[in-house]
Parts: C-alpha cells; structure tokens; sequence
C-alpha cells in the first residue's frame, strides 16, 4: 500500500473518530455560524460601499452638467486625470514591488537589487536555483513591461 493511501486512511479514521466527539461537532456548529455572520457583515459592507459610489458618481455627474449648463464652455482649469496603467503593466509594477508611476530610474534600480539577491549563481541547490532563475526570469519580464509601455 503506498504512503500518500496510507495517510489517507490515516487521516480518515482521524476525522472519523473527531465527528464522534460531541465538543468537536459543537466547535465545528459555532464555526460555520461565525463564517455565516462574517460573510454576512463583509456583504453588508460590500453592498454599502457600492451604493456609495454610486451616489458619489452620480453627484458628480449632475455637478459637471450643471457647470457646463451655466458657463457654457468648458472652464480653462483642468481636474487631475489620473494615467491608466495596463492590467500587465500594473502587474509588472506590482512583482518589482513599486507603485504605479514609478520613474525608470526607480524601476531601474529596483531591478538591479532584486536580480543581486535572486540570481541563480548565487544558489548551489538544483531546487533553488531553478527557482532563483524563475524568479529573475520575471523581474526581467516586468522591467521590460514597464520599459515598454513608458517607451510608448
């Protein structure tokens, strides 16, 4: 018999003589209630955050057309766009460990350290070492990302 269907069996018999325990059963009861309320409370939460935004885009909105309605043209002062980042690019920042709209330098920078710390040379075992080259597979992969997309 091998070893992954003997600690199966293992683990089974285990599981079976817990749901014998009344205390057991009890805490498992009291479990699935509080997993019930969290759920309920992050729902609640969730449904009224949206709402809120909702309200905030449509105020907005009617605040904008109001503007428009009594200057007639459009005011010479601008509102802050923020730049939209590629999901790819986004990522890309995110595997560097930068924020969004990072300069290259930074970007730059931020690479050089992590490829010192995960080059492959620096690991003697096969396991880590393939890992270490993964690794700096994908810092190179984002920095290129990145590269790309300011270049553009």
């Amino acid at each position: 018999m091998s070893i992954p269907r003997r600690l199966g069996r293992l683990a089974q018999g285990f599981v079976s003589s817990l749901q014998e325990d009344e205390r057991f059963r009890e805490r498992l009861r009291i479990g699935r209630e509080r997993s019930e309320a969290l759920r309920g409370a992050f729902e609640a939460a969730w449904k009224g955050a949206s709402e809120e935004w909702r309200r905030a885009e449509e105020r907005r909105a009617a605040e904008e057309a109001a503007a428009e309605r009594t200057s007639g043209w459009r005011s010479a002062t601008t509102t802050f766009v923020p730049r939209r980042y590629p999901p790819d690019v986004l990522a890309a920042f995110d595997r560097l460990g930068l924020v969004p709209g990072a300069s290259m330098e930074e970007v730059d920078r931020k690479r050089r350290d992590l490829v010192k710390r995960f080059h492959p040379d620096r690991f003697s075992d096969p396991e880590k070492r393939a890992r270490a080259e993964r690794v700096t597979s994908e810092i190179n992969a984002a920095h290129d990302a990145i590269e790309r997309f300011e270049g553009a």
